[in-house]
């Protein structure tokens, strides 16, 4: 399981490589849920019926910078976690810290479905956030 002191320590670090520098405070919700939670919400919130491995929800406005600001919300299935992380090959924990920087990233603006540069941008930073907090090799 995902160690709470470990996982709070890890998303500052993630934060510190995206949070602008005029952002003071923020916060985000993380829900971690079942493949039957996340279904009906991605039915829901983006009309697709099926589950997914992770969803986010952006709130923060990058183009007003105020200094304190809620960023969204992330939603991991943990079934999906497990069974990812078996099809690729990662332990559940790295899986699920994938997931998380992935969705996080959703938050401040990068979106891989918009063209194949993006996608190219938002794998890179994803890649360069994951060597970071879990170091090398993982990722590569």
């Amino acid at each position: 399981m995902i160690s709470e002191s470990v996982l709070k320590k890890r998303i500052e670090m993630i934060m510190k490589e995206l949070i602008p520098q005029w952002l003071q405070h923020w916060e985000f919700s993380l829900w971690i849920t079942t493949d039957g939670e996340i279904r009906s919400l991605n039915r829901t919130r983006r009309n697709i019926d099926r589950p997914t491995d992770v969803l986010s929800f952006p709130l923060l406005d990058l183009n007003t910078p105020l200094p304190i600001q809620i960023l969204g919300e992330v939603v991991i299935s943990w079934d999906r976690t497990m069974e990812q992380a078996i099809e690729i090959g990662h332990t559940e924990e790295d899986e699920f810290y994938r997931l998380l920087v992935h969705g996080i990233l959703h938050l401040f603006g990068y979106d891989h479905e918009t063209s194949i540069e993006d996608e190219k941008i938002m794998k890179a930073k994803e890649d360069e956030i994951l060597t970071l907090i879990l170091g090398e090799g993982v990722w590569d």
